[in-house]
């Protein structure tokens, strides 16, 4: 017999002998004859149910201890088809932090799997601005509460005032998002120095843009810059240069805030199954 051939027996026994002792059922003998086992891998334990003639199906076991259950999941993979299926729980509670995501499920894409890749994407972006960007546990704080883009205020920040938040234009514009003491009062802002009260009335700010040119994006932020009655002059951005730059710098700088999302090409039903 040859060594390969020898190790490939030896290590299906050794499957056979690890899942038939993790069941704890009746040895080989059980695990040989009409019964399947589907072998479901979560974050932290592999839970093993039995299938009897495709209509009876139980836990039987679920094994906690790390080490064991890898090892165990992947000892099973040298098992035939034919007496194992493995599943790995691709999405876990566990393995997400509790951030709230509102948006409903895409009509036809109805499913938990749906559900877990916008929470998956919603965290990657929340670790993303606390890690990566100045101020970013501030601005995906603010950006949540007045629904708009913090890839847009993060821009906006960096173009304005470079993340300085003792900034100080020469007409009296102050603060991380660089606004007036009239504007800021305006929208509840009274110390325009404070991070926390410049960045809130700066989105409250573009949130107010945005809804006054009916969500375009290059309106809101050409008002930004150059007035809210000059756009509506020129029923567009006006052919101010400064306004122009400003605005083409802000949706260039935007576009490196926006997290990739996570696709979800996947089962529908957040599980894959490995053959």
């Amino acid at each position: 017999m040859k060594k390969s051939s020898f190790l490939k027996i030896r290590q299906t026994t050794l499957a056979t002998l690890a899942v038939g002792a993790a069941l704890s059922v009746s040895g080989l003998n059980e695990v040989m004859h009409d019964v399947h086992f589907l072998l479901r891998k979560d974050l932290d334990a592999v839970r093993i149910v039995k299938q009897e003639d495709g209509k009876r199906a139980e836990v039987v076991a679920r094994v906690e201890d790390g080490f064991a259950a890898n090892s165990i999941f992947k000892l099973s993979r040298v098992l035939p088809d034919s007496l194992v299926t493995r599943q790995i729980a691709l999405f876990d509670d566990q393995w997400l932090p509790a951030i709230s995501v509102d948006e409903p499920a895409p009509s036809g894409q109805p499913g938990i799997f749906r559900r877990q890749m916008r929470r998956l994407n919603a965290a990657i972006r929340h670790d993303f601005f606390a890690n990566a960007v100045p101020f970013g546990d501030i601005i995906h704080e603010k950006a949540a509460k007045y629904d708009v883009d913090p890839a847009l205020v993060a821009a906006v920040i960096e173009t304005e005032s470079r993340f300085h938040p003792q900034a100080r234009s020469r007409v009296g514009a102050r603060g991380l998002m660089q606004l007036m003491p009239k504007t800021g009062r305006w929208l509840g802002a009274r110390n325009l120095n404070d991070p926390d009260q410049n960045i809130d009335a700066g989105v409250k700010y573009l949130k107010y843009l945005q809804g006054r040119f009916d969500g375009n994006l290059s309106k809101a932020i050409a008002a930004y810059n150059a007035g809210e009655g000059n756009v509506r002059r020129y029923n567009g951005i006006p052919p101010f240069r400064e306004t122009r730059s400003y605005v083409k710098k802000v949706m260039t700088r935007k576009k490196k805030y926006d997290a990739p999302p996570v696709e979800a090409d996947a089962m529908p039903d957040g599980v894959v199954a490995l053959r």
